[in-house]
C-alpha cells in the first residue's frame, strides 16, 4: 500500500516537473508572496503581543515554503527573539546558522547571521568557538559592517580568557573600516563604561603590580582618579575602565557622574616623550552621547505596544542622556504623526507620476515598483514635550487617545497608524538620525490586560535589575582577579553575594526564570570565591528543581570544575565526559578537552608506571576532540596539546607538521606562545636551526609578555652566534 501511495505521489509531481521555465518562476514568485504574507502575519501578531502565536507562524514559514527565500528573514525573526528577549542562545544559533547557508544570496543577511552566531557562543561562554565564527565573518565579509563588531568580539574574548597581546591586537582593528584614525571623533555612551588605552614605551620598566594613574574630568564637575593596569609583562599598553552614570557631580566616588553634552577630560603625566621632553600631560577629550531610542509602551513603561486602543491613554517615551543637562526634571521636544493607509487607487496615480517622471524605471509586470511605493499617507503631525521622569534621562509623557478629528487633542481612527518621532542629533554615529516607534489603532481592550499584570512586571524589573547588579559586580571582580589584585575583588564577590542573598527569597516566590537565573548567579559567584561547596550545592539545586534549564549543560561543567580543583579527577572525569554526550549541547567538546586536561594533570602526579599509561589517555582524549567535535573551539587547544605529547615522544617531524596547522588554522588557540617555543626546538632538532631561529623571533615579538619569551631570547642569541 506505502508502495502504491508513493507511485501516486511521483505521477502526480510529474506535470509540475514538465512545466515550462516560465511557469516555475511565476510559481516561485507565487511562493514568496504567500510566505511573504504569513510572515507579516507573524509580526502582526507580535505587535499585539501575542509573541508565542507570533514565533509560531514564523515557524510556519519555515516549514512551509522552504525553497523560498522569504524563509530566511523569518529565521532571522526568530533568532533575534530568542537571542534578545528569551536570551535563549542555543536555539537563537539554529536559526542564525540557518540564515547563513551559501543558498542564501543576501550577503547583508548572511553577515548579520554569521555575526550573531557568534554572538550567541560568546553569550554563552564558548569563546574558542565564538572566535572561529568570528574570524569567519571578516573572511566571508570584509566590506561589511559586521567586520568591526566581529574583532570587538574577538577582543572581548581573549581579554576574558587573559591573553591581553591578542586582545589589544583585536581591538585596535575595530573601527578601521569606518575612516582614518584621525578622522574618528571620541565618544563614550552616558550609563556605559569609558575605556581607556594608553600606549607608551615607557610602561615596560614597570615593577610587577605598579599602575598607571589617569586623571577623568567632566565639564559638569566631577573629577575622577583612574589606575590603568599594564597588560602583561613588559608591556607598552596600559588598560583601564570606568563606569559612567546621570546624576549630579560626586568627586572622587569610584563613577564618573555626567550630565547631556558632557566632556570628559581624560589626562596622564607622560614621564619621558619621543620628543625627549619629562613629566608632560597628555590630553583627551571625549564627548558623552545618548543613542536616543523611541518607545510606545504599556501603563508601566516596560513592554513596548505596537498597538494602541481608541479611548485609552497611548504612552510615549523617548530615552536620550543629551537631553538630560541639569538636577531638574528637563523637557525634550518630539512628534506624534498620524497615518492612514493610502487607497489602491492613490498607489497606482503615484506609480504613475513616479515612472513618468523617471523616477522609478519600470521593470517587468511591474513587480518590483509597489514594493517602493510608502503605503502610509501622513495625516497630520502634533509637536509634543516630554517630561523627564524619575529615571535620569528617560522622557515620558501619556495622551488620551480619542475617536475623531478634534482640533488640539490627539485623535485617530481605527486602522490607522502612530508614530513617535523623535531627532537624535548626537549618538555613538555621524550626523542627525530620526527615531521612531510604531503601532497601529485597533478597538479593544487590550490596554487593561497588560495592567493586570503591571505590578508582577514591576517587581520582576526590580528583581531582574538586582540581578543584573550582582552580575556586572562579579564581573569587576573577576577582571580585577585577572590583574592580580585579589583583595579588591573579594570585596566586588561580596557585594554581588550580598545582592544576590537579598533578593533570594522574592525570587522564590516569583519562582519560573527568575529564580532560576537567581540560582546560576549565585553559583559563579560562590565559585569565584573559591567557596567550593556552595558552588557545588547551588548548581545541584539548579539541576534538582530545573531539570530542563538551558544552564544544566553550564552547571555540570561548573560541578566538573569544582571536583577537579578538588583534584578529585575520577569525579571530574565523569562530570566532563557526561557533558560531553549531551547531544544539543555547545559546550560537548570543552567537556571532552577538560578529560584530557585531567588525565593529563594526573599523568603529572603519578609514579612512572603509571604516567605513560595517563599521558596516553591524554593523548585519545585531545584527538577526541578533533574527531568528534570539530566545530568546538577547542579543536586548536587539542591539537596543540597533541603536538606536546608528539614532541615528549621524540616525533620531531610529525610533531612540526601538527605545529604548522595550528598556526595556520587556529590563530585564536590557547598555548600559541608554548606551541611556537617547542615548534622552535623541533625544528632546532631537524637540524633546520634557520627556521628554528624565526620562530623563536616570532615568540619574542607576538608574545613580549610570555613567561618563555626569556628562554627564547637566549636561543636567538645563542643561533646568531653559532651563524644562524
Amino acid at each position: 500500500m506505502r508502495t502504491f501511495i508513493t507511485l501516486l505521489a511521483l505521477l502526480l509531481a510529474l506535470p509540475a516537473l514538465a512545466q515550462s521555465p516560465e511557469t516555475a518562476e511565476r510559481g516561485s514568485i507565487i511562493e514568496d508572496r504567500a510566505a511573504r504574507k504569513l510572515l507579516q502575519a507573524g509580526d502582526a501578531r507580535l505587535e499585539v503581543g501575542e509573541n508565542e502565536k507570533a514565533l509560531e507562524i514564523w515557524e510556519s514559514v519555515v516549514e512551509r515554503y522552504p525553497r523560498s527565500p522569504v524563509r530566511f528573514e523569518a529565521h532571522l525573526r526568530l533568532a533575534d527573539h530568542l537571542l534578545k528577549e528569551i536570551r535563549e542562545y542555543d536555539k537563537a544559533r539554529l536559526h542564525y546558522e540557518a540564515a547563513a547557508v551559501e543558498s542564501n544570496e543576501n550577503d547583508e543577511q548572511r553577515a548579520y547571521a554569521f555575526l550573531n552566531t557568534g554572538t550567541c557562543f560568546y553569550e554563552a561562554g564558548n569563546y574558542g568557538k565564538c572566535f572561529t565564527i568570528m574570524r569567519d565573518v571578516i573572511a566571508l565579509f570584509p566590506t561589511s559592517p559586521e567586520v568591526n563588531e566581529a574583532y570587538y568580539y574577538i577582543g572581548l574574548g581573549h581579554f576574558k580568557l587573559g591573553h591581553y597581546s591578542r586582545a589589544i591586537e583585536a581591538l585596535e582593528k575595530v573601527g578601521t573600516s569606518l575612516s582614518s584614525q584621525d578622522a574618528l571623533v571620541e565618544k563614550v555612551e552616558a550609563g556605559k563604561r569609558l575605556y581607556i588605552k594608553i600606549d607608551d614605551k615607557d610602561f615596560a620598566i614597570l615593577t610587577q603590580g605598579e599602575q598607571v594613574e589617569v586623571r577623568c574630568r567632566t565639564k559638569s564637575g566631577d573629577e575622577e582618579t583612574l589606575r590603568c593596569d599594564p597588560v602583561g609583562r613588559n608591556a607598552r599598553i596600559a588598560l583601564g575602565r570606568i563606569m559612567t552614570t546621570l546624576a549630579p557631580a560626586t568627586p572622587d566616588n569610584g563613577t564618573l557622574e555626567v550630565r547631556g553634552g558632557d566632556v570628559v577630560t581624560v589626562s596622564y603625566i607622560d614621564a619621558h616623550t619621543a620628543e625627549k621632553g619629562v613629566n608632560e600631560k597628555r590630553l583627551k577629550e571625549v564627548l558623552v552621547v545618548g543613542n536616543g531610542l523611541a518607545r510606545i509602551t504599556d501603563g508601566s513603561y516596560q513592554r513596548n505596544l505596537q498597538a494602541a486602543v481608541l479611548g485609552k491613554p497611548i504612552h510615549l517615551q523617548v530615552s536620550d542622556a543629551d537631553h538630560d543637562t541639569t538636577a531638574g526634571a528637563d523637557q525634550l521636544e518630539a512628534a506624534v504623526q498620524i497615518f492612514r493607509r493610502k487607497t489602491p487607487d492613490e498607489i497606482d496615480d503615484e506609480l504613475a507620476k513616479r515612472v513618468a517622471s523617471g523616477e522609478l524605471v519600470e521593470g517587468p509586470e511591474g513587480e518590483d515598483l509597489k514594493s517602493q511605493i510608502d503605503p502610509l499617507l501622513l495625516v497630520r503631525s502634533e509637536p509634543v514635550v516630554l517630561r523627564e521622569s524619575e529615571q535620569s534621562g528617560v522622557f515620558r509623557l501619556s495622551l488620551p487617545l480619542q475617536l475623531g478629528t478634534a482640533p488640539g487633542t490627539l485623535t485617530a481612527e481605527a486602522g490607522q497608524t502612530i508614530r513617535l518621532v523623535y531627532a537624535d542629533e548626537r549618538h555613538l554615529g555621524e550626523n542627525t538620525l530620526v527615531r521612531t516607534a510604531e503601532a497601529r489603532v485597533i478597538e479593544g481592550n487590550l490596554g487593561e490586560v497588560r495592567v493586570t499584570r503591571t505590578e508582577i512586571s514591576d517587581e520582576e524589573l526590580r528583581l531582574k535589575t538586582q540581578l543584573r547588579t550582582a552580575s556586572a559586580l562579579t564581573e569587576v571582580g573577576n577582571h580585577y582577579k585577572e590583574f592580580g589584585l585579589n583583595t579588591k575583588a573579594d570585596l566586588k564577590y561580596a557585594e554581588a553575594l550580598d545582592v544576590c542573598e537579598d533578593i533570594l527569597e522574592q525570587a522564590r516566590k516569583v519562582g519560573g526564570s527568575l529564580l532560576e537565573e537567581t540560582y546560576v548567579q549565585l553559583w559563579r559567584i560562590y565559585f569565584a570565591m573559591d567557596q567550593l561547596d556552595l558552588a557545588l550545592g547551588m548548581s545541584r539545586r539548579l539541576l534538582a528543581e530545573f531539570p530542563s534549564s538551558a544552564f544544566i549543560d553550564e552547571a555540570m561543567l561548573q560541578q566538573a570544575h569544582v571536583e577537579r580543583k578538588r583534584e578529585n579527577f575520577p569525579r571530574a572525569i565523569s562530570l566532563y565526559a557526561s557533558l560531553s554526550k549531551l547531544p544539543n549541547s555547545p559546550l560537548r567538546g570543552e567537556g571532552q578537552f577538560y578529560v584530557g586536561e585531567c588525565y593529563e594533570a594526573m599523568a603529572l602526579k603519578a609514579d612512572s608506571a603509571q604516567s605513560a599509561q595517563l599521558f596516553e589517555k591524554a593523548f585519545l582524549a585531545y584527538q577526541a576532540v578533533y574527531e568528534q567535535f570539530p566545530d568546538s573551539g577547542r579543536v586548536g587547544d587539542a591539537v596543540a596539546k597533541m603536538a606536546a605529547f608528539y614532541y615528549q615522544k621524540e616525533d620531531y617531524s610529525r610533531a612540526v607538521d601538527v605545529f604548522e596547522n595550528v598556526l595556520t588554522d587556529h590563530p585564536d588557540a590557547n598555548f600559541l606562545d608554548v606551541i611556537l617555543f617547542n615548534y622552535g626546538r623541533c625544528l632546532y632538532k631537524l637540524n633546520r636551526k634557520p627556521e628554528a631561529r624565526r620562530r623563536f623571533e616570532q615568540l619574542i615579538n607576538d608574545y613580549p609578555e610570555s613567561e618563555i619569551a626569556s628562554e627564547a631570547n637566549k636561543i636567538v642569541e645563542a643561533l646568531k652566534k653559532a651563524g644562524f
